[in-house]
């Protein structure tokens, strides 16, 4: 009999275990980490790099217009064919909003494919990093897939060729505890030191919170204590934040937390 149970068991743990690894896709950008020179325009293309069921891609995204600025966004080729319902957004400067969905019940995109695709402009030499707010993915039939990760990329404008190329070093931000409720404490180091601003933005682009700025040594970090309130002294609500610290060069590095009241 027990053993009559063990056998039952082991399909539905492998089961489990298949479902598990299915539901923690991980996309990326393509071209990883490219370059580009002032005015020029380029494409990125979001992609899937596995066997998947998908009717629904949402994106918000943050970047540093300083650098690029955002021109459009549209489809990627895994929806080509299907009755598709798309959205894009410039939401506010810095961030934009992707969405595109399959009509009809019975349709849905397989991968690995191009889930969406978005055109940017450079503005201004520099590195600004793409940066995720958040990420959907939808499969037919309802619900969603847990945890889809898009992993930070970046864009590097250059200088005109044949002149000197200088690559500012990043900033460092991290943050702990997260999620949060109501305080964590932020850790901001800049190479070199200089001036610096850490802003805090909600899930639509505002910046709600700019809990600290001045100048960053060069030799140590800088602890911030930030306890979840607005820059008029109100308590915000519940809800993913971007904390974004920037550099007096145009460095920018933004890391996200949860804050569970």
């Amino acid at each position: 009999m027990q053993r009559r149970i063990i056998t039952a068991i082991i399909p539905l743990l492998m089961l489990g275990l298949a479902f598990r690894a299915a539901a923690d896709p991980v996309l990326q950008w393509s071209p990883s980490n490219p370059l580009m020179q002032v005015d020029d325009q380029l494409t990125l293309s979001l992609m899937l790099p596995e066997a998947l069921d998908v009717r629904t891609i949402e994106i918000r995204v943050e970047f540093d217009p300083a650098v690029v600025t955002s021109i459009d966004g549209e489809p990627g080729a895994l929806f080509d064919g299907f009755n598709v319902f798309a959205d894009f957004e410039n939401t506010s400067p810095g961030f934009w909003y992707g969405y595109s969905v399959i009509l009809g019940a019975g349709d849905w995109a397989t991968g690995p494919g191009e889930l969406f695709r978005w055109t940017v402009a450079a503005v201004d030499t520099g590195i600004t990093q793409i940066s995720p707010v958040t990420v959907t993915l939808l499969p037919p039939g309802g619900g969603d897939y847990p945890d889809v990760e898009l992993t930070i990329d970046q864009i590097r404008v250059a200088i005109p060729v044949g002149a000197p190329e200088l690559t500012p070093e990043l900033p460092q931000l991290s943050l702990y505890p997260n999620p949060f409720n109501p305080r964590t404490r932020l850790e901001l180091m800049l190479p070199g030191g200089g001036p610096g601003r850490l802003e805090v933005v909600d899930i639509r682009g505002r910046v709600v919170s700019t809990p600290w700025h001045g100048d960053l040594p060069a030799d140590r970090p800088v602890l911030v204590d930030w306890t979840a309130y607005d820059s008029v002294g109100h308590p915000l609500p519940s809800g993913v934040y971007t904390f974004r610290l920037l550099g007096s060069a145009g460095q920018a590095v933004w890391k996200r937390g949860t804050l569970l009241r």
